[in-house]
């Protein structure tokens, strides 16, 4: 059954809100605990859990969204979050909604995947090609143990939003 378009519209902003308040988590030192030198990057997995199971274009906004607020605290990579997400949520949505089914162990995988590419990709756009030195040992020092750190929590987050997404996308019972 379809949802309304003001069931959509509260659905949005609800994933929005928590899309945001990750973030804040995330960003705001202090507010989020780091192990060691590692550091969690619940945005990631967060937004590709509540994108999984949606339309391509609203999981694709979500990681937008998730990736612009990620960007607005750094100065370095502008924009680099906001495509990464937008294009890692659209494609997982995307595979979900055509190919693959949706559940725990399929975001488990995409989220996990996600992590790892992301810090990949990072350090190689933004540490190696920059000539950062002692560079080569930081994917050993900090990003490989970010990404494990930030793997083990995502049956957390997917515990947590699974619950909301499902409350969300119910539909209205007029006759009951």
């Amino acid at each position: 059954m379809e949802l309304s378009y003001r069931r959509k519209s509260i659905k949005v902003l609800c994933y929005a809100l928590i899309i945001a308040f990750i973030a804040i988590i995330q960003n705001v030192e202090g507010l989020s605990v780091e192990i060691g030198s590692a550091r969690c990057f619940p945005l990631l997995t967060a937004a590709i859990i509540l994108g999984i199971g949606e339309d391509e274009r609203l999981a694709g906004l979500l990681g937008l969204f998730g990736g612009i607020l990620w960007d607005l605290t750094t100065t370095v990579h502008l924009g680099f979050n906001a495509v990464f997400m937008c294009i890692t949520c659209f494609c997982s949505a995307a595979l979900v909604t055509y190919i693959i089914r949706d559940t725990f162990i399929t975001c488990m995988v995409f989220s996990v995947l996600t992590v790892f590419l992301y810090v990949f990709l990072y350090w190689l756009f933004f540490i190696i090609i920059k000539g950062v030195h002692g560079a080569e040992l930081s994917l050993f020092s900090f990003y490989i143990p970010s990404a494990f750190y930030t793997s083990l929590t995502a049956p957390i987050i997917w515990l947590c939003a699974k619950p909301v997404k499902q409350k969300l996308n119910a539909p209205v019972k007029i006759f009951d």
